[in-house]
């Protein structure tokens, strides 16, 4: 089996079924769909399992008690057989060539890991506009430890790939050799954000297509819609100390992570705080200087 399609759900009734007409009517056909059901009230379950039986598909779905995303898509990483794990949300939805485009890539030049550009729509799937990481393809390779911590400090952590967990895609074998799995949001604020940076310490090779091969959907009530711009730094800093107190990084990224904290601060703070007043970030700032363990030592005042 070459790729596992990961669809958590979760109340999502208005739109898994045009997420699911996407995966099944791929022009491709070496791949399994895991639908994880995370205890959704409305009728998401029941749209599936209407889907699945007329689909000719590679199906499954689990059903579980709503423990959130990162639950969710731990589970369906346990259940997967795929070479590749790709994960699509249930809003979402994909191009009829997606798993064409990434097979051939994977042939043409192999990697550890796969990133895409994406489409943004809106609730009613208008185009809103694209999202470009890449306008040809491209591959980043890093021969030792410091060559990647030097491009997660540098490139990564300002969104060069994104991080979202469905925007790209990853060895199977990686995962669970390393026990990589998502942290709840609640910890560590950005559980995408912090699997991405954990499967990253484990890759040689990442290879940067240029196609349009995903469809993300802008909803109200999305994380990035209601991050609250009073907790965005404090939520920041508890997923920087998870990672260097718990997180699987290697040794030259813990030597250099003032580096990574300072950019991933300032990053938040130029994106998600834009429009707060300079003295209330202060402020922030200066909470995390008194209240945490390791803000002082890694945040430099860096211009501030």
């Amino acid at each position: 089996m070459k790729f596992s399609i990961i669809i958590p759900i979760y109340n999502v009734e208005k739109y898994i079924e045009k997420c699911l007409e996407s995966i099944d009517n791929q022009n491709y056909d070496d791949y399994e769909i895991i639908l994880v059901n995370d205890g959704s009230t409305d009728d998401s379950a029941q749209i599936c399992e209407s889907f699945m039986a007329k689909s000719n598909r590679s199906y499954q779905i689990i059903n579980q008690a709503n423990g959130g995303l990162a639950v969710a898509r731990n589970t369906g990483i346990l259940a997967a057989n795929g070479q590749w794990i790709v994960f699509v949300d249930s809003d979402d939805y994909v191009s009829a060539d997606f798993l064409k485009v990434l097979d051939n890539a994977i042939a043409k030049e192999p990697a550890d890991l796969y990133s895409f550009n994406h489409n943004r729509v809106d609730t009613e799937g208008n185009f809103v506009e694209k999202k470009l990481y890449a306008v040809e393809n491209a591959t980043l390779g890093f021969k030792t430890e410091e060559d990647m911590t030097k491009f997660i400090c540098s490139d990564f952590i300002n969104y060069s790939l994104g991080w979202e967990a469905w925007g790209m895609i990853y060895k199977r074998s990686i995962i669970e050799e390393n026990n990589i799995i998502f942290q709840n949001t609640k910890d560590v604020f950005a559980e995408d954000l912090c699997f991405a940076l954990e499967y990253l310490m484990h890759t040689k090779k990442i290879c940067v297509l240029c196609n349009l091969l995903y469809n993300y959907r802008i909803r109200p009530g999305s994380l990035i819609e209601t991050a609250n711009s009073e907790t965005v730094l404090s939520r920041i800093y508890n997923l920087a100390e998870y990672l260097y107190t718990s997180g699987n990084i290697t040794k030259s990224l813990k030597k250099n992570y003032s580096k990574l904290y300072m950019a991933m601060v300032d990053f938040h703070i130029k994106y998600n705080l834009g429009s707060v007043p300079s003295k209330q970030i202060d402020e922030q700032l200066q909470s995390l200087e008194k209240n945490t363990k390791y803000h002082r030592k890694w945040y430099k005042k860096n211009g501030r």
